[in-house]
């Protein structure tokens, strides 16, 4: 289990500090959604993983005067997971998610526009949810986790946007303090994980085109400070690098593609940290397709992870995987201020090596993945 929630630790920072910069509204917005999240699996050891999520997100952010822009948001979920492996049981829960909270500073430094935002991370959620869930959920490296429950954080990041030509250069910096991951379903402070801190660095270059197009190039990383379990540094993450070309054409193709490199982590080696033999982290590639006519857009995405560095017969070897999916949305327009838009779609997800067969072999797990869903959003 220790593993996956060092996955999860990963994939929470970057997600709290995507969160912490929430979009930007032009005066005020309101979101209320429904989603439908249902998979199934290949898997015959002794029967399939599977597994529901149906959540209500809500969202809330308005501008205040002097540049001040303020958002909360969070979600109620409803969720059962079935896991084979121990013994065909399926764990059911009902609870509402962490909510996340800030604000966003718009005003001019070095005589440039800039940003300063903050959010915060408050624990609203359940601790147990997402260690409980891993076994029947599917690879996170494909499909993030859509819960989160933990302790109180904070992230901040600090931006400067510089003209270039006819489009922008931005410049970004930030910091986050990770609130505690419980690794072993609440049995008391002393089994609590410590996410590491995280520090991140981006440069963004957008160009404006007419036709209101844009292009798109982010170069990004990440660095972590290391985890603790028990109070002794436990592991820390590599830093990892971003980079993304996207073009941005409201009325036609849109696309966005992009890459992910992990550096080698360090683990406890005979009591201390020590840079591990091999990488555990593949590195990662994505497409993001999409074609827009009038309110209607299809959407596909296509996501590799490559295989680890550790052998097929090592216990930390992740053989990465494919995801391949394809998502249709319609947006019914009431007036200036509102809308409502209708979604679904279907993704194929192959996890390499990460089954045993009858023989004891490693084998393909494969993941049928539904989502239905609806948004109202609302202007002001």
């Amino acid at each position: 289990m220790k593993k996956n929630n060092l996955k999860l630790a990963a994939k929470t920072l970057l997600l709290t500090v995507a969160l912490a910069c929430y979009s930007r509204a032009q005066a005020g917005k309101f979101d209320l959604g429904e989603k439908f999240y249902g998979w199934s699996s290949n898997y015959v050891a002794p029967a399939n993983f599977s597994g529901y999520e149906i959540w209500t997100p809500v969202s809330l952010n308005f501008k205040l005067a002097g540049g001040l822009n303020l958002f909360a948001q969070g979600e109620f979920g409803n969720a059962g997971y079935t896991d084979s492996l121990a013994g065909t049981s399926t764990t059911y829960f009902t609870a509402f998610s962490d909510t996340v909270a800030g604000g966003e500073l718009s005003f001019k430094s070095f005589g440039v526009p800039s940003q300063l935002t903050i959010g915060f991370n408050i624990p609203t959620g359940n601790p147990t949810w997402e260690a409980r869930q891993i076994a029947a959920n599917m690879p996170t490296d494909l499909v993030n986790s859509r819960y989160q429950g933990r302790g109180f954080g904070v992230s901040g990041m600090y931006g400067l946007s510089f003209p270039a030509g006819s489009g922008e250069v931005g410049l970004s910096g930030g910091y986050m303090y990770s609130g505690a991951y419980n690794a072993n379903l609440n049995l008391g402070p002393a089994d609590n994980l410590d996410l590491g801190d995280a520090l991140f660095l981006a440069m963004n270059h957008v160009q404006q085109f007419k036709g209101n197009q844009n292009q798109i190039i982010r170069l990004s990383g990440f660095a972590f400070l290391p985890t603790t379990q028990n109070g002794v540094n436990n592991f820390q993450m590599g830093p990892n690098i971003n980079a993304s070309y996207s073009w941005v054409n409201p009325k036609a193709l849109s696309f966005s593609l992009g890459g992910q490199y992990f550096l080698p982590a360090q683990r406890l080696l005979n009591g201390t940290l020590g840079t591990e033999p091999k990488n555990s982290y593949g590195p990662r590639i994505y497409l993001n397709p999409s074609y827009a006519i009038g309110d209607f857009t299809l959407a596909g995405r296509a996501k590799y992870v490559f295989a680890n560095g550790y052998a097929l017969t090592e216990s930390f070897y992740q053989g990465g995987g494919l995801l391949l999916g394809v998502e249709p949305s319609l947006k019914v327009r009431f007036d200036e201020g509102s809308s409502l838009k209708f979604l679904g779609s279907f993704d194929n997800i192959t996890a390499q090596n990460a089954g045993i067969d009858s023989l004891g072999n490693r084998t393909n797990v494969t993941y049928s993945l539904w989502t239905f869903g609806t948004n109202y959003e609302v202007r002001f």
